[in-house]
């Protein structure tokens, strides 16, 4: 059983929600519980995780084997986005939080749904650099929530507390040719799911539920494929709903850069690798953050 431990940080300084709520030591205590329980419960029942989250009490409360969520008042280096995970260059996984960004700490458009979203998603790609291929050329970064994040159920935490969590996607999602259900609320009868339409298809949603693909070109069908010369294309699939620039260190677009810069035969490689289909809002070259 995959095991990990997550440590909350509290950086907002006094940062507050949409909804004028602000960030405290109680409500992140809430959110650790529910999103607690639903990974060692219903996520377990699936993908044989287990995690332990707790509150840290201050910068240097961090202990061997915990990875760190901070939640800051804005992302600067990701604009318009809410939440992200990547890896520290020790390659140790770590995840942020811009509760500006969210309506309200437990709702739908809550801070409790990007905790469960960002760690739901480490939990199954935990070097951010995974990816499921189609059999037929196309890349689908490996985001258990993406597709489907749109959708919210409740979990109970202490008392009578309901927090909101993401909905996340079932291992029949990432396999070609799969039946469904594809993903957890349509699976467990909870109101509100909206199934995919297939194996790696996001689902219908108003204004998000989206996916990061690349599209591959070339001789090879490798997913681990050595030279960024055979990448055609890198785009967002659908409306991103917290932000159309995700935390590109993370996702494809950075990683062939560098693959490229490091491989003197990487000839011809698209200098616009940031293609975001009818979503045109942003641009940028190779290698760019």
């Amino acid at each position: 059983m995959n095991s990990m431990k997550w440590v909350l940080f509290d950086r907002t300084q006094g940062a507050k929600t949409s909804d004028g709520s602000k960030l405290t030591a109680d409500a992140l205590t809430l959110m650790a519980k529910a999103v607690e329980a639903q990974i060692n419960e219903e996520f377990a029942a699936e993908w044989g995780a287990q995690a332990s989250i707790r509150v840290g009490a201050s910068a240097k409360d961090i202990k061997p084997g915990e990875w760190a969520y901070i939640f800051v008042p804005t992302l600067p280096d990701a604009p318009g986005a809410s939440a992200y995970h990547d890896i520290t260059d020790k390659g140790v996984p770590y995840a942020f939080c811009a509760v500006t960004t969210c309506g309200s700490l437990f709702g739908r458009d809550g801070v409790s749904v990007d905790v469960s979203h960002e760690i739901l998603e480490t939990f199954g790609d935990e070097g951010a650099n995974l990816y499921a291929y189609d059999n037929n050329g196309v890349l689908h970064a490996l985001e258990m929530c993406d597709a489907v994040e749109l959708q919210t159920y409740s979990k109970s935490a202490k008392g009578a507390t309901q927090v909101q969590v993401s909905n996340w996607l079932l291992r029949s999602w990432f396999m070609p040719g799969a039946e469904g259900p594809y993903e957890y609320m349509t699976f467990a009868n909870k109101p509100g799911g909206v199934p995919p339409h297939g194996p790696l298809k996001t689902a219908p949603g108003h204004g998000g539920n989206y996916q990061i693909v690349g599209k591959w070109t070339g001789a090879t069908k490798d997913v681990y494929a050595k030279h960024a010369a055979y990448a055609a294309e890198q785009h967002i699939e659908g409306v991103r709903h917290k932000g159309m620039i995700p935390h590109w260190s993370s996702r494809t677009a950075l990683r062939l850069a560098q693959m490229a810069h490091k491989d003197p035969t990487a000839v011809g490689l698209p200098a616009d690798m940031r293609n975001f289909g009818q979503n045109r809002i942003a641009r940028g070259q190779v290698g760019e953050r």
